[in-house]
This record gives C-alpha cells, sequence and structure tokens, in this order.
C-alpha cells in the first residue's frame, strides 16, 4: 500500500495508554475493557476528615488492588474538607491556602514515591459550575490550582488541569459563564481565557476537559456541529508551541439534560443502541491524537464515564458493567471491541477511502492501519440499509491476498466477506465492498493486507 495514503505510525504502547475509566473498583475486569488506567477522587476529607486526623488505610487498600491487577491511578485532588471550608460544602476554597497545601503536600509527597510511583495529578474536577465549585472561576486557579501545581511540580511529578466541563455553563451568578452548552467559540474563547489568566498555563502539563462528543453532528450553540475544532485550536495554540504538552479527556461518556420542570433525561440524540456511542465518543478523538505528533506515551488519553452506577440513575446506560451482576453492560461490550479487537497494534490512520450510503451520500468514516490490516469505522442512522466502502491504494494484483470481514460493534465476532469487485477511477484502481447494515449503527470493516 502506498505509504501517501497513511500517517505516521503511533507505537502499540501508545494506543494500548490512551484507554482509561473512571472510578475505581473492579480493577480485576480492567484487563477485560483494554484499559491499563483508572482516575479515581482521593478525596480530602475522608483523607483527614478532621485537622490533624489522617487517613490513608482506604487508599493504601485501593492502590493495592490496582497494582495487583497492574492499574495505573490518577488521583483527583478534591475537594475542600468540610472542616477547612470558608462555605458550608466542600465546594469552597479552605480557610487558609496553607490547609490545602498541607493536604496536596501528604498525597503527593506519599504515592509519587515507591511503591505507588503515581506521576499524574489533576487537581479539582468541573471548577467552571456551580455543582463543583461555588465561586468565581479566578479563585479556582489562584487558590487551588496554581498552588497545587507548585506542590506536584517539585515532586518532579505532572499536573493534569483545570478539567472543565465543556458541556455546561455556570448556573450561579458567582460562576462565571464558561459557555453554553457545547459552543465552540465560547469554548474556545473561554480556554484561552482561562489558561491566559496569571499565566495558568504554565503551572499545567496536561490539558483536561469533558464531554467532548467525539464527532457528533448535532447543533450546540452558534452553529457548532461538533468540538473536533477545539482540540485542534487546542494544538495550535499551546501544544504545538510547547506551552502545554498533551491532552487528557479525563470525563467522556453519555451525560444527562436537565430541563426545567423536567425529569433529566439523556441527550436527546443519545438514542439506543447506546453501545454505539463508545466508538463515536472515542474513535474520533483517538483518530485526531494519531495525527497530531503523538510523541511521548502519556501525550493523549480518554476516560470513560464510568465504570458502572445506580440502576436508578438517568446515567445507567453510560455505565460499563453492571455491578450487581457483575455482567458486562452493551457499553462495555463495545469498548471491548474498540480495544481489544480493533486497536490491537501500531496504529497509523489510513486516508484512502470512502464509504456511502445506499443512496450515494458519504458518511463519516475513519479508517486506520493497524499492524497488517485496515479497519474502516463508520457510523449509519437506523433508515440506512446498506453501506459501500471503496479502499484506494492497494495491490490489485496481490488481491488474492486480501481477506475482508465485518467485525460486529458489541461481540467482535468476524464474519468473512467473500464478494467483492476493482473498480478503475481516474487512473486508480480501488477496492468497493458492499454491506448490509443489518440494522446496526456501527459497522466495522476489517481488511488482511
Amino acid at each position: 500500500m502506498a505509504n501517501k495514503f497513511e500517517s505516521k505510525e503511533v507505537p502499540s504502547e501508545f494506543i494500548k495508554n490512551f484507554f482509561m475509566i473512571c472510578h475505581p473498583g473492579f480493577f480485576s475486569m480492567y484487563k477485560q475493557f483494554g484499559a491499563s488506567w483508572c482516575r479515581a477522587d482521593f478525596t480530602w476529607d475522608k483523607v483527614e476528615p478532621s485537622q490533624g486526623r489522617i487517613n490513608f488505610k482506604w487508599l493504601d487498600n485501593m492502590l493495592s488492588e490496582a497494582i495487583k491487577y497492574k492499574v495505573t491511578i490518577m488521583p483527583i485532588l478534591c475537594y475542600c474538607a468540610q472542616w477547612a471550608s470558608i462555605g458550608n460544602s466542600k465546594y469552597y476554597p479552605p480557610r487558609k491556602r496553607a490547609y490545602w497545601e498541607n493536604y496536596v503536600k501528604m498525597i503527593v509527597s506519599k504515592y509519587s514515591s515507591s511503591p505507588y510511583n503515581l506521576k499524574y495529578y489533576e487537581i479539582w474536577n468541573e471548577p467552571n459550575i456551580e455543582v463543583f465549585w461555588k465561586l468565581d472561576w479566578e479563585k479556582y486557579i489562584d487558590e487551588v490550582m496554581i498552588p497545587a501545581a507548585k506542590i506536584i511540580h517539585r515532586y518532579n511529578c505532572f499536573v493534569v488541569a483545570p478539567s472543565v466541563t465543556l458541556e455546561h455553563f455556570g448556573y450561579s451568578p458567582a460562576c462565571f459563564e464558561f459557555l453554553q452548552r457545547w459552543n465552540l467559540k465560547n469554548c474556545i474563547e473561554r480556554i484561552d481565557e482561562w489558561l491566559s489568566y496569571h499565566d495558568a498555563y504554565k503551572y499545567i502539563d496536561i490539558l483536561s476537559f469533558h464531554y467532548s462528543k467525539g464527532d457528533t453532528g448535532k447543533e450546540k450553540g452558534e452553529g457548532t456541529s461538533n468540538l473536533m475544532p477545539f482540540y485542534d485550536h487546542i494544538y495550535q495554540k499551546w501544544i504545538k508551541p510547547g506551552k502545554i504538552r498533551g491532552i487528557w479527556n479525563t470525563e467522556e461518556g453519555l451525560t444527562a439534560e436537565h430541563l426545567p420542570g423536567e425529569k433529566a433525561t439523556l441527550e436527546r440524540w443519545e438514542k439506543p443502541p447506546y453501545g454505539q456511542w463508545v466508538p463515536r465518543y472515542i474513535i474520533p478523538v483517538l483518530s485526531w491524537a494519531i495525527e497530531h505528533n503523538w510523541d511521548f506515551k502519556d501525550k493523549y488519553k480518554l476516560c470513560w464515564y464510568e465504570i458502572t452506577t445506580n440502576r436508578s440513575s438517568v446515567l445507567y446506560p453510560t455505565a460499563l458493567i453492571d455491578s450487581k451482576e457483575l455482567k458486562i453492560k452493551e457499553t462495555g461490550m463495545a469498548l471491548k471491541v474498540v480495544t481489544k479487537k480493533i486497536f490491537t497494534g501500531k496504529t497509523s490512520l489510513y486516508h484512502n477511502h470512502k464509504v456511502f450510503n445506499e443512496k450515494g451520500e458519504k458518511l463519516v468514516s475513519y479508517g486506520f492501519r493497524i499492524d497488517n490490516k485496515l479497519i474502516i469505522a463508520t457510523w449509519v442512522d437506523k433508515n440506512v440499509k446498506n453501506v459501500e466502502f471503496h479502499l484506494g491504494g492497494l495491490n490489485k494484483e496481490k488481491s488474492s491476498n486480501l481477506k475482508l470481514s465485518r467485525i460486529d460493534y458489541l461481540s467482535g465476532e468476524e464474519t468473512n466477506i467473500n464478494q467483492f469487485k476493482w473498480v478503475s477511477e481516474n487512473r486508480e484502481n480501488f477496492l468497493k465492498v458492499s454491506i448490509d447494515t443489518e440494522g446496526q449503527p456501527i459497522i466495522y470493516l476489517g481488511c488482511r493486507l
């Protein structure tokens, strides 16, 4: 296959390192999900329930279990201990900065060393919304982020921040509005303001945010169709010049819409089957990462939210397992296929392909070369009955060596495809493969070379 149709190859180790899961527990199942990282609260209130009374036992137990199953923990330094808070909840800063600094130092000094060796620390969670931060955003940077970052760097560790959610704006008058829901223009303007304020970017190694939602083409405000251009902006303005080292999406998954006077529901476009949203939210970001100078292992990551939750929760469909039955749910099945069946080796992008529906309309698709195989992923609406793949850059003379298959997006089962034809167009031969969707929203085509 001609190299001009491929991007720079990313090592298999980098790809495996991309996948994270939110919340600790069930570490024995992480290997099934192809994930080796976990994002976990190191809650100040539990570490120090009253001033000077320290309890590390619960963290030590959690980390021992994670080490047993070779899962790396990224601590979230959060929130304010109630005894230290200036307000009536843990979502205010402490009365004295020294209280916060002492907590951060306790955590980082202990857990950055052997046998734990934790090197990345996330500072707070979603400080751009009132749910998790009750004051203006500048106070988060001045009173929480920068003081913690200085300590983290003193121990030669790395700062992951500010972990804003791209989905919401702040509802409180005290909380500066971050953005309308998924408004690309506001996202860009506001993140630049946050990073520029008091040179906050100088204290951040990995820029973190939540819920970019892949390439979902739904109207989100001021003509925003998706937030992948947000990644482009961060790369061009902050990563490429060397101001920030990487991007981690530290929460991704299905989310809830809260309309006034109505019961919370999943987003209007997040219809079943819910497993489809795993590849739709992950693959566009992974594809983007492969194309953007992935030059060290921890540069890019995505963390699925979450491992499990209550059955009564509106967010139950996003959970990977049912904790009562210890059963892998539909979303978990879809993640297993992405990590264990699709992205299994060194990976580059394969650009020389197109996918069409039966009306001849071009569909969104992503192509990869993974070791000695091509994988093309596309998503379709339920009314689409058939899709047609055009694969270019292949050697027609060696077509007898090609092995085509369809990969089920939930089970990973491969079905051989024996019918295809070569078509010549503009002096180039390409392989045409037609697949019936059978009502499935995600179609994976595999081609072993």
